[in-house]
């Protein structure tokens, strides 16, 4: 069986006006027919800015799906968050999950690109991947698998599908309660998010001006370096030159004091020839 393996990615939408609600249709159409082909399931997520996107299954296969996906000119600035291995499927049931239309879906969204600074390469692939799992099990709990599912989830004794369905049904019968409460205290929630949300977007402007001043100062510790340099390759040069005239003298007394010493040794022998002549006289 080939190794499971996963990919999160987001991208920029480029879907604008009524047609973008049909272009979603057809994108959700073509992927749950195409995925089922190679055995690949997963959520996508859309929202007017961006595409957020879980593709599970057989490695090759959702490579061959991810370079389709990329090739789409309906969004762009594709952003790999995450591709690795994995043992097991988070959307099992689900050839292609659409989430993310209702509020809550937004809020979170909402939140989780504030967290990254609107920077898709700074999103956290374990939270998109989480806040995908976690509102696809909230809108689409029954899943959208077609009659043959993935070849690995047959291998797998897969949940009581009915115990699941009452499961969710009890939830959200308790969320309905719940509801009321949240939305009193949500516009409270709210504004303090904002007001934290300022106060870390000042952090990282404040963050951002310190980190310029430190390459600034680095800019000019390194001209001084250089300068250093420069400075001491003249000096090297001088003395490589003055040492270049110091070997040449040094290889040029020798040779005269050879020459002294032989003009020594001539005339020295002249002086033991004299000496003798002398005597004889």
């Amino acid at each position: 069986m080939s190794t499971l393996y996963r990919l999160v990615y987001a991208s920029k939408n480029f879907l604008t006006g009524p047609e973008a609600e049909a272009a979603v249709e057809q994108i959700l159409a073509a992927s749950r027919r195409n995925n089922e082909r190679v055995g690949v399931t997963g959520a996508l997520m859309f929202n007017g800015g961006a595409f957020a996107q879980v593709l599970e299954g057989p490695q090759k296969g959702v490579e061959q799906t991810f370079e389709r996906i990329q090739r789409d000119p309906r969004h762009g600035d594709v952003t790999v968050l995450e591709g690795t291995p994995i043992t097991e499927r988070g959307f099992v049931n689900w050839s292609m999950a659409f989430v993310g239309q209702s509020a809550r879906g937004q809020a979170l969204w909402n939140e989780l690109a504030a967290e990254s600074g609107f920077d898709l390469a700074r999103l956290s692939a374990d939270a998109v991947f989480m806040m995908l799992h976690d509102l696809v099990l909230e809108e689409e709990p029954l899943g959208n698998i077609m009659d043959t599912p993935p070849p690995d989830a047959v291998a797998r004794q897969l949940p009581d599908m009915p115990q699941v369905r009452e499961e969710v049904a009890h939830l959200r019968s308790e969320a309905v309660v719940t509801t009321e409460r949240q939305n009193a205290s949500r516009d409270h929630e709210s504004v303090a998010t904002l007001a934290i949300l300022k106060a870390a977007l000042a952090h990282e402007r404040g963050r951002t001006t310190e980190l310029r001043s430190m390459v600034d100062e680095l800019h000019i510790a390194m001209a001084e370096i250089h300068a250093a340099c420069d400075r001491l390759r003249a000096e090297r040069d001088l003395w490589m030159q003055r040492a270049r005239v110091l070997v040449a003298a040094l290889c040029d007394d020798p040779q005269e004091i050879r020459s002294a010493a032989r003009s020594a040794e001539v005339l020295a022998d002249q002086s033991m020839v004299a000496v003798p002549a002398r005597a004889c006289a």
